[in-house]
């Protein structure tokens, strides 16, 4: 077992747990941090977090202000570690956590006609699922014209975020192999 750290908010400083293995890849706190830098305040608005893992963006969302979080990972080992990090800080009132696959939670959200401020992806990388991920969500709209939409990826998986039909690339930032990209749906009504 590994700590990662909260890098803001009410819980800054505080570390949650992380599983040490060849398998998880976790976002750095320097990565976290500057999504949040890049998407500002955040005080009052809803989290879907997709390929969960630690939980640690949810939990960062929190500690800045979020009202509440949805987080979907599949690997039980991981959402059994979410359910800790949760405990630990006190922010599980405020959280859903579905053991599910991600294929299946999209739909199943949107059969319960949930919309979030921002929805927020990091998927295994090189393995196509972002794009997946883009197209489920087209289908099962689970946001608003006003939804930020966060993917993190390789470096050397092929940029095609910015021309998902129907959203636009409003930023797009390199740290390392990790690609963070900033969207926002462009077809809703304002």
């Amino acid at each position: 077992m590994s700590t990662i750290r909260i890098t803001g908010g009410g819980l800054k400083g505080m570390s949650i747990n992380v599983l040490a293995n060849e398998v998880a890849r976790y976002t750095s706190s320097k990565v976290r941090q500057a999504v949040f830098n890049m998407i500002g305040d955040i005080e009052g608005r809803s989290v879907l977090e997709l390929f969960a893992g630690s939980g640690s963006f949810s939990i960062e969302g929190l500690s800045r202000g979020a009202s509440s979080a949805t987080l979907v990972e599949a690997d039980r080992r991981m959402t059994g570690l979410i359910a800790n990090n949760l405990a630990r800080t006190g922010l599980n009132k405020y959280c859903q956590v579905l053991h599910m696959d991600v294929r299946y939670a999209v739909p199943l959200l949107f059969g319960r006609k949930c919309v979030y401020d921002i929805i927020f992806m990091d998927p295994p990388y090189e393995m196509g699922y972002v794009m997946q991920i883009m197209t489920l969500l087209q289908a099962h709209p689970l946001f608003t014209r006003d939804t930020i939409i966060i993917a993190e990826y390789s470096r050397r998986e092929r940029d095609t975020l910015t021309y998902c039909e129907g959203f636009e690339g409003h930023k797009t930032r390199k740290y390392g192999d990790t690609v963070i990209s900033i969207l926002r749906n462009i077809n809703l009504p304002a």
